[in-house]
Parts: C-alpha cells; structure tokens; sequence
C-alpha cells in the first residue's frame, strides 16, 4: 500500500519476567526488522550456482534515550525504553509491532542488550539498538489492538437512578 510508518505501536514483554507487554513507542523513531540471507556462488562443472543460507533476523531500534527507572506513582510514569534494555540485558522478550495503516503486524522473539548510553551536548540523546531476532518473526494481520485497554462498563447508583454504563480508557485519578 506504500503507508507511512506512522501510528505503530511496539510492545515487549521480558518472558517468564514482565507481567504484561510494555508499549515504548513513544521512546522509538524507528523500527526495522531486516533479514540477513548469506548467498555464495559456487562454481561447479555445470555452471556457476548460487547457494542460499539460512536467513538471519534483526529488530534495529532508533530511539530517543529514556533512562527513567519508571515510578509507580501517582502520578505513574512508565519505565523507558533504555532502562528496560539495559535491566533485562541478555533475556528474551517477545515483542509486537502493529502498523495499522497496513492492518498487519510483526511479532518473535528478540534477546535483549543494553543500548548506548550519552550523546552529544545540546542535543537529544539518540541511540541505536540491534536485537537478535530467536528464529523467524510471524507476519499477518493484527491480532488485537494494542494500547486500548478500557476498564469494564459499570452501570452506577445515584439517588436511585441508574446512569448509562460507559466504557472509556482507563485513567488513574490522581488523589
């Protein structure tokens, strides 16, 4: 379809670790899954031939470096993007990315490592990450929408009257 890459979500989850896959999309400008398949030409008696290799993933990561720890709040601030490499450094994680423009997604299993850590002064702090990908990625259309989760419709009592159930996406009220 030829979309922009706009609008992705990435999630990953640290296997057997985090309890539910954590969105960095915020923390990330790009994201490319790129393939590396060895070729060699072999000269043989009957002609030159070229032999293929197992094909080898990669999830390249561009991204603004975010090294908050996360806070459980309130106000709750989510962990970056930098801290979650560099905490999990050497474990597996299952990610997702949803490009909703081309209905499809991409989802495996990468091991994660820590990114770079600096840059230059007065600039935003930017780094790049490759992850190896464990195996092949899966590509297909989006599964489940990810980032909207809502709370649970709730029909409420005021002075006797039932107001209308309302489902809306959860927002903690600071106290």
């Amino acid at each position: 379809m030829g979309n922009y890459f706009d609008d992705v979500v990435l999630t990953l989850a640290v296997q057997n670790g985090t309890p539910a896959p954590v969105d960095f999309s915020c923390d990330i400008t790009a994201a490319t899954l790129t393939p590396d398949t060895p070729e060699e030409v072999r000269k043989r008696l009957c002609g030159p031939t070229t032999v293929v290799g197992a094909t080898a993933w990669t999830l390249e990561l561009d991204l603004d470096q975010n090294w908050s720890p996360g806070e459980a709040g309130p106000p709750v601030v989510a962990q970056g993007l930098s801290q979650f490499l560099s905490v999990n450094h050497g474990r597996l994680a299952d990610f997702v990315i949803q490009w909703p423009l081309e209905e499809t997604e991409a989802t495996g299993v990468v091991r994660l490592k820590t990114g770079p850590f600096g840059g230059t002064a007065g600039e935003v702090a930017e780094a790049s990450v490759e992850l190896g990908v464990e195996g092949e990625p899966t590509f297909g259309p989006i599964t489940a929408p990810l980032g909207t989760e809502t709370e649970p419709s709730v029909d409420t009592e005021v002075d006797g009257d039932t107001e209308p159930s309302v489902s809306q996406p959860y927002v903690e009220a600071l106290t």
